[in-house]
């Protein structure tokens, strides 16, 4: 039976710097605990608690009961079952306290952990990183452990759903941008100014509008634009589930969508399909990306990071627009106020 003095001979360490790495504490190097995780899987060394936490696929998203972060459990949960191990699914509510909380949680009892995180620096996240081989960020890049990162081209996002409406003859484009101060809410607007730009257009900040990226952020969003007196023709909104409330308001004040005002959404959730209109969206395919990211984390646990070279260096998905019933030309040359 391999033994842990067996793992500090093979590492050129001590047994307890053996311990710290096992245990997840950060008083060893880098290297150190590399050369450590690469002893322990060339000899199959087992403890009661890495037997445990082997079995183990965590979880950590902003909201549980937020469509979108469903469908990134979902997808982890396929793997999981594929591979005979249990989910352990962990909620943040979009703090950097809990966030931190919640990853020394799966730090302490998983070996695999795909995480959603928008509060906490890259230098924590990069040192969380280094304690866990198996730790794989999603929907975040830093470029210094790219390897780690399943993530999303949002600007390139923002542009698609923006040009989409440009080529259909719109100019008078509002956007419901999302007031948390997070690189999606920055990218995509990045992404609408972008296209403006590119077809000759001024960047009018009377027609964006910060709101919270809920149905009555969306709802209250598109009030504040209609408030304004401008001649829009159409609105690009951070999510499917803001564009639902910019649906609603335009209805309760006799707008008629797409006839007056087409409406673009963002991740395309599974109720664009059964919105009233049926709503156009960027597609964000969070639970394929969630299955690559819980795959990946496997891949790494097995191999350790001297194998990561035989793995892609980056994960940057590229998305793709869904056109539906809630956009249509533009065909008025002079918009109506409203």
């Amino acid at each position: 039976m391999v033994s842990i003095k067996d793992v500090a001979r093979e590492a050129n360490v001590s047994t307890a710097t053996v311990s710290r790495v096992i245990n997840r504490q950060s008083n060893t190097s880098s290297a150190v605990t590399t050369a450590v995780h690469q002893a322990i899987a060339k000899l199959g060394y087992k403890t009661s608690s890495n037997k445990h936490s082997a079995g183990l696929i965590g979880v950590m998203v902003s909201d549980v009961s937020e469509p979108f972060f469903g469908q990134i459990i979902k997808g982890v949960e396929n793997v999981a079952r594929q591979n005979d191990k249990r989910l352990l699914v962990l909620s943040s509510q979009y703090s950097a306290d809990t966030e931190r909380q919640t990853i020394k949680q799966l730090l302490n009892h998983c070996d695999h952990a795909i995480v959603h995180t928008k509060w906490l620096t890259d230098d924590e996240l990069i040192e969380y990183a280094r304690q866990m081989p198996g730790l794989i960020l999603i929907n975040r890049y830093i470029k210094s452990i790219r390897h780690r990162c399943i993530a999303l081209d949002n600007v390139h996002g923002g542009y698609i759903a923006t040009r989409h409406l440009l080529n259909k003859g719109h100019r008078n484009i509002g956007y419901l941008c999302s007031e948390q101060n997070i690189d999606d809410a920055t990218h995509r607007l990045m992404g609408y100014k972008q296209a403006l730009m590119e077809f000759g257009l001024d960047i009018d900040e009377q027609f964006i509008s910060l709101c919270y990226p809920s149905e009555e952020g969306g709802r209250l969003g598109t009030y504040n634009l209609l408030a304004k007196k401008l001649p829009l023709t159409a609105i690009v909104t951070y999510n499917d589930i803001m564009a639902a409330g910019a649906l609603a308001a335009l209805a309760e004040n006799g707008i008629k969508c797409p006839d007056d005002i087409s409406v673009v959404g963002f991740d395309d959730l599974i109720i664009a399909g059964y919105l009233n209109p049926k709503l156009s969206t960027v597609r964000y395919p969070a639970a394929a990306m969630a299955e690559q990211a819980a795959r990946l984390s496997l891949k790494l646990t097995d191999q350790g990071e001297s194998g990561q070279s035989s793995f892609i260096s980056e994960h940057i998905l590229i998305p793709s627009f869904v056109e539906r019933n809630s956009t249509s030309v533009c065909t008025s040359q002079t918009p109506v106020v409203f």
